[in-house]
């Protein structure tokens, strides 16, 4: 198998469109990356990670109406030509991240590959124990501040954390709570009052509750599935007593793909 034959058409965005204008196109596909284009050239990638990271920093106080897609884009990609094999891909974005440009020429872009497309290609077998990742898991109380979400995130390189209440699982942060939180604090709140109030923002305020969790003997293939196709980026691994004892993401389904050495 080769990128050509997994590869999707990336949704784009100009560099000189706003944030908010970003926002409502990943929320519209569904999506947590744009290409970042300018007059036909690739100037990098804009992912709800870099959103996040960008609105909740202090020294945005303006709305995101105002700020420019460039100001958050990264540079995490890898121009890979169109006969590029699986495996080879799958190695290229264990060790680098990010995404994957298919391109001949590395101008023009024919797709791109992200994990989730290598997930969904690949056959997955055994339980959910073979895949999920079960050491140090990072988790957030629901009344911690936002701001403390969003610093584990970054500091940990992490897109989702578990949320607990009393020693139980009760919900999920995301990248993208936290972009649209803060993009919505930014919209609504005065500068000169920003700093004072960005402290009353909760994890509770903008989690998503009733998670989708799974047991360790689930089959890899369901939640792969649901992972691939209901685009869920978490599934926590809940034994008999509703402990968390893993967590399955596209990461570490990314990582239980065989590559060549």
């Amino acid at each position: 198998m080769q990128v050509k034959d997994i590869m999707v058409a990336p949704p784009t965005i100009d560099k000189s469109a706003k944030i908010s204008n970003a926002l409502g196109i990943m929320e519209k596909k569904d999506t947590r990356r744009l290409l970042v284009t300018h007059n036909g050239e690739v100037t990098g990638v804009l992912t709800m990670r870099g959103l996040a990271k960008e609105l909740g920093t202090k020294k945005r106080t303006k709305p995101a109406s105002s700020l420019p897609v460039v100001t958050a884009v990264t540079e995490n990609y890898t121009f890979v030509k169109p006969a590029t094999k699986f495996d080879i891909a799958a190695k290229i974005l264990k060790e680098k991240g990010g995404v994957l440009l298919v391109s001949d020429d590395e101008k023009e872009v024919l797709g791109w590959i992200t994990p989730n497309e290598l997930i969904g290609a690949y056959d997955f077998v055994g339980q959910a124990k073979d895949v999920m990742f079960d050491k140090t898991i990072i988790t957030i109380n629901s009344s911690e501040r936002l701001v403390h979400a969003r610093y584990l995130m970054l500091e940990n390189n992490i897109g989702r954390i578990p949320v607990m209440e009393d020693g139980k699982l009760v919900g999920i942060i995301s990248e993208r709570d936290v972009a649209k939180a803060f993009q919505e604090f930014k919209d609504n709140v005065p500068d000169n009052h920003q700093e004072a109030q960005v402290k009353n923002l909760l994890v509770a305020d903008v989690m998503s509750r009733s998670p989708i969790t799974a047991k360790p003997t689930t089959p890899a293939e369901q939640i792969v599935s649901c992972i691939v196709h209901k685009n869920i980026g978490i599934v926590p691994i809940m034994d008999d007593n509703e402990k968390m004892v893993g967590i399955i993401t596209r990461r570490s389904l990314l990582l239980a793909i065989p590559t060549l050495e």
